[in-house]
């Protein structure tokens, strides 16, 4: 990863291995059932069996809600207090889900896949690695599909509260980025083609503000274990 901006480090993905982390997934926001059955439309219409892979899936929340539409999702991380925790929430069972634990780059899995899906993890890949190996697990006419979610946010969270979380992050050589800018820049280095978008309708999401906090402490540069911001790592 040598050529990746050094904020996508290991040693900064590595938090997301921490049990602390994890709890604080619960928090973060949830993505709208219209994504999908959007997901299961490009699949390719001739591809079997309808398998999707769902790369550096964390606690599954695109996983376990497609899994009763498929006929197998493969959930893989390299978090192990992830996969436990993501198999126990609701769906985490269901008996067309496989959890499987380990690096995407290396990990045995069982193409070939329609589709391969990945959320806020696509960062944290090894590019060089991950990217060419994706192509060949996928189906003829399968599709990489990256799966965001944009946060319209008032303006005083981006003017006050950003210089405050960049002040205490443990992720020192944090800078701002978008899922658009990572895929571009995978774009241009011969790793991607975007052969377009979609959007679903917008939905509202609402939750205390003690929520809002713990669901930081499941993002990059906010562990509570040893090295995280509350003992001064």
């Amino acid at each position: 990863m040598s050529n990746q901006p050094k904020q996508f480090r290991f040693k900064y993905s590595s938090i997301f291995q921490d049990e602390s982390v994890v709890r604080a997934y619960r928090y973060r926001p949830r993505y709208p059932a219209e994504l999908f059955e959007l997901l299961t439309k490009l699949m390719p219409p001739t591809c079997s069996p309808r398998a999707v892979l769902d790369a550096g899936c964390g606690t599954g929340f695109v996983a376990r809600s497609l899994a009763p539409l498929l006929e197998r999702v493969d959930a893989v991380d390299f978090s192990a207090a992830a996969i436990r925790e993501g198999r126990r929430l609701p769906g985490g069972d269901h008996p067309q889900l496989r959890w499987i634990v380990g690096p995407i780059e290396s990990v045995a899995v069982d193409p070939p896949y329609c589709l391969i899906t990945a959320g806020a993890s696509m960062h944290w890949f090894d590019w060089e690695v991950a990217f060419p190996r994706f192509a060949r697990l996928l189906a003829p006419g399968g599709l990489f599909v990256a799966v965001g979610m944009r946060h319209d946010r008032p303006g005083w969270m981006r003017e006050e509260l950003e210089p405050v979380l960049a002040r205490y992050s443990m992720n020192r050589d944090f800078a701002p980025y978008s899922a658009g800018a990572i895929l571009a820049d995978l774009e241009e280095r011969g790793f991607y083609r975007s052969l377009g978008s979609a959007q679903t309708d917008t939905i509202e999401w609402r939750q205390p503000i003690g929520e809002w906090v713990e669901s930081i402490h499941a993002r990059n540069g906010f562990s509570r274990g040893p090295d995280g911001p509350e003992t001064g790592g």
